[in-house]
């Protein structure tokens, strides 16, 4: 599917995220609520912005200048500064996203025109190349994110995500629920545009530091990351990266911690990353244990939309596998 046909499709199925109600196109540059709330939406180089005026953290303004601040992508120009960062060691061992995308792909090999809704998708995240590799020319593909990145072609807010109700075949949040204020909330509206028997995937850390400043609120255990999804069926769920790059994560901050300024953290985080990185391997290793979930760095759930599953507390507790107690 074209670009062109891809915005068509999408913007036929996008609603106010005040209302609820459908939006048309007024002109190139706005969309307008259908509805009494009387609500406009600019669209700014072809992406629309649909953050509504009563949005307690965000304003539509914030996207639609130049200095857009935390909320632009900005990828360096400076070609030593690239040359550091290409040489920087990863602290985190993900053995699980290549796999999961793979079977997620497979999964929707009996879908035509499949539609997926990626959020926090401004840029690609970890893996998810092997599932648009594998997408049907005809797939709907829409990646939004309260950024503008790249990948780009609406911005939305996931507490109230502006799409009609059971649109989507499959959804992504791949780091993403630890940053938006109400992962409850933001679940909830996944659920209500999914389609029946739709995918939601999402990755999400447990034992990892802060690493979204002001915008980084939750973290989840395995229990806690099921019970966010509980109606949801699970297809699958397990361990991202595990105990060591935990270990690798928090001996980083250990030494970050003692950095008396910004500019002394990033020296301090750069180089730690040299002296910590080798813990990761152990992951290979302890990922094959139960005890490894309690000391995870991230979890994955793969879930799937059906009617009015809901799993219990009670259930739910039956579920750990660890060796706490």
């Amino acid at each position: 599917m074209t670009v062109a046909q891809n915005y068509a499709t999408f913007l036929s199925i996008i609603t106010c995220p005040q209302c609820g109600t459908p939006v048309t196109q007024k002109d190139s540059d706005t969309l307008i609520c259908s509805g009494n709330c009387s609500c406009s939406f600019p669209i700014y180089h072809g992406i629309p912005v649909m953050i509504h005026e009563k949005n307690p953290v965000f304003s539509s303004a914030d996207f639609i200048h130049k200095e857009g601040g935390d909320l632009f992508f900005k990828p360096t120009q400076n070609k030593f500064v690239q040359l550091l960062q290409s040489i920087r060691p990863d602290i985190t061992l993900n053995s699980a996203s290549k796999k999961n995308y793979l079977h997620i792909a497979e999964l929707l090999k009996s879908i035509d025109a499949p539609r997926i809704l990626i959020i926090g998708g401004s840029v690609d995240g970890n893996g998810i190349k092997h599932l648009k590799e594998t997408l049907p020319a005809n797939a709907v593909l829409v990646e939004s994110d309260v950024a503008h990145g790249p990948n780009t072609n609406i911005i939305l807010d996931s507490h109230a995500i502006p799409f009609q109700d059971n649109s989507f075949d499959l959804i992504i949040a791949q780091a993403v629920l630890e940053h938006v204020l109400d992962p409850y909330r933001c679940v909830e509206e996944i659920f209500r545009v999914l389609k029946e028997d739709g995918l939601v995937y999402a990755e999400t850390p447990f034992m990892q530091q802060v690493h979204g400043g002001k915008y980084d609120f939750h973290r989840f255990s395995p229990l806690g990351h099921r019970r966010l999804f509980r109606k949801f069926t699970a297809v699958d769920a397990g361990i991202v990266a595990g105990p060591g790059s935990s270990l690798a994560w928090s001996l980083r901050y250990f030494i970050t911690s003692f950095a008396p300024n910004k500019q002394i953290d990033r020296i301090l985080s750069y180089g730690a990353d040299f002296l910590v990185f080798w813990l990761k391997y152990f992951d290979y290793l302890l990922n094959q244990h139960k005890g490894a979930s309690d000391a995870a760095c991230g979890l994955y759930f793969l879930g799937q939309k059906k009617g009015d599953y809901v799993l219990s507390d009670a259930d739910l507790l039956k579920q750990y596998d660890g060796y706490r107690f």
